[in-house]
């Protein structure tokens, strides 16, 4: 029996562990490849629907919209019950209540902004990325949301929700950066039902992610991604931190048990985003791990084949360990906006 072997301790060798990897491997499918594929998908549904809108309100004989704030007009603050264009709008969102307060109206008759100006619509409150101006910006949250409340798009709610809550509670609200095999698979799983809804099944760039998603599904080794998925787990972090502080402000003690449950979230976020800053300054790299991982190899080695020299035994290590190596994903799976 071995004892006293240096294996990895502390960040390094939280890198090396099974449920990190597989934390990394959900991140980058949701944040990057499925985003990815989507997208095109997105974008070809938003200027679909902007044209069905603009017909819609020249069919009418409608101007543009010139509606003004009024606070404390019912029940639409930001548009007048005459508004034609907000009546139609409204009858395309699922739950009749877009988010008319991140939306420019006076934008809706361009061409080139309208179809993302009214997209937005149907997202949930942008906060630090109000400024975005096209579906390329949008991030895996904004397309799931998008999808779901405008009825423009016919993939399943149900689909579409399962991979929410598997975004929520298996990537972002969980109480430390693992996730177990288990839940892995029920994770991918998720994002595979969504991309065989009969709506994406015949998209091309969906399925192509599909096929990279399902390679993720067994990807052990994806240091090449961790400071991708890390900086993207850092915004979606604060972006939430943020809106739960907002909300928290706005409670009142009629909502106690609200109350503690996004206290308990707020705490959770905050832990993890300390855990992320102190992995990201300790500058930890994959050479590091490996390193770790020859001296551990290199010493178990030297304990089970004590009779072999050194120089010999040498060569076939390295031939070990560069095996492994290549358990990596395809290089394109790394370029923003290439599948």
């Amino acid at each position: 029996m071995i004892s006293g072997s240096p294996v990895p301790v502390g960040p390094a060798g939280q890198l090396t562990t099974p449920e990190y990897s597989n934390w990394l491997a959900l991140g980058h499918a949701l944040t990057t490849v499925l985003c990815q594929g989507l997208r095109p998908f997105i974008k070809r549904g938003t200027e679909s629907f902007y044209k069905k809108v603009t017909s819609r309100v020249a069919t009418l004989s409608a101007g543009p919209c010139t509606c003004e704030h009024v606070p404390r007009r019912k029940p639409n603050q930001y548009h007048s019950s005459t508004c034609l264009w907000a009546n139609i709008l409204q009858t395309y969102h699922h739950g009749n209540k877009p988010n008319w307060k991140q939306s420019d109206p006076a934008k809706w008759m361009d061409p080139i902004l309208g179809p993302w100006e009214i997209a937005k619509l149907f997202l949930p409150d942008l906060g630090g990325h109000v400024d975005s101006t096209s579906v390329e910006d949008m991030d895996i949250t904004g397309i799931l949301n998008l999808m779901y409340w405008c009825n423009i798009f016919t993939v399943s709610q149900a689909l579409i929700n399962e991979v929410r809550e598997t975004r929520n509670t298996k990537w972002v609200h969980v109480p430390k950066p693992e996730l177990k095999d288990d839940d892995k698979k029920i994770a991918f799983d998720a994002i595979e039902n969504l991309l065989l809804d009969p709506q994406l099944a015949r998209d091309p760039e969906a399925q192509n992610a599909r096929q990279e998603i399902m390679t993720l599904k067994c990807v052990s080794d994806l240091q090449n991604v961790e400071a991708q998925v890390q900086a993207q787990f850092k915004d979606a972090l604060v972006n939430e931190m943020t809106g739960i502080k907002s909300t928290l402000s706005k409670e009142t003690r009629r909502n106690k048990k609200q109350r503690s449950q996004l206290e308990g979230r707020l705490h959770n976020m905050q832990k993890n985003l300390e855990r992320l800053n102190d992995r990201m300054k300790s500058g930890v790299t994959f050479t590091g791990v490996v390193q770790n991982g020859v001296s551990h190899l290199w010493y178990c080695a030297i304990k089970l084949f004590g009779g072999i020299r050194r120089t010999r035994l040498f060569p076939w290590l390295v031939i070990l360990l560069l095996c492994g190596c290549f358990t990596i994903l395809d290089p394109r799976s790394y370029k923003d906006g290439k599948l």
